[in-house]
């Protein structure tokens, strides 16, 4: 990275920055951009030149944090096990609670499982489980959809709390449902076949 280059991403650190800081003080349509700039002591054009609207202000924060989670996620040992898997992407955005319920509780996390559903389909291929070998390319890829989804609804309901859980009690709790579902499934179609 050139000093160009640092000096455009110090200016979207501190636009970010000030946008949290605007965020705990009022609503988000009623933040103006001239406002973020202010407050980050930075013209209103330097926010124009990194940043289209508010929207990709938080849609670079969520880019930026997993470019650093898949940093983490590759340096691990691999293949990965689930649960590993699990307990490294529920401490990651542990670390960042804060930041996280700050967008929860403005209904703006929503932007961040557009980015990650389609890079962690991509990113899949480092859990050596039987899910990701066994089954059609559409079947698996709505399976992935599935856990992605469901994966980012926990860490909104996870993060949104005062005191969050520990992340293995978390673990524990999505793996416990997932077998009471599969249970379900396979019950409901031992049923259907007996009938």
């Amino acid at each position: 990275m050139n000093g160009k280059q640092r000096i455009a991403e110090q200016s979207r650190q501190w636009l970010w920055k000030a946008f949290l800081e605007l965020l705990t003080e009022r609503e988000f349509d009623k933040i103006t951009i001239a406002e973020i700039a202010q407050r980050a002591q930075l013209d209103r054009r330097t926010f124009y030149r990194s940043f289209k609207n508010k929207e990709c202000l938080i849609k670079w924060y969520f880019k930026k944090m997993l470019a650093q989670y898949h940093q983490v996620l590759y340096q691990q040992p691999q293949p990965l096990s689930v649960e590993a898997g699990l307990r490294l992407f529920l401490n990651f955005w542990l670390v960042r609670k804060d930041t996280v319920r700050l967008l929860i509780n403005n209904h703006l996390s929503f932007y961040f499982l557009d980015i990650w559903t389609k890079e962690a389909i991509e990113n899949y291929h480092i859990f050596d489980e039987t899910w990701r070998t066994h089954g059609t390319p559409v079947e698996i890829t709505y399976l992935e959809i599935f856990i992605t989804g469901g994966l980012w609804q926990i860490i909104n309901v996870w993060l949104a709390k005062e005191q969050p859980e520990e992340p293995q009690r978390i673990i524990e709790i999505f793996v416990k449902s997932l077998n009471k579902l599969a249970l379900t499934v396979t019950e409901n179609q031992n049923h259907e076949k007996s009938e």
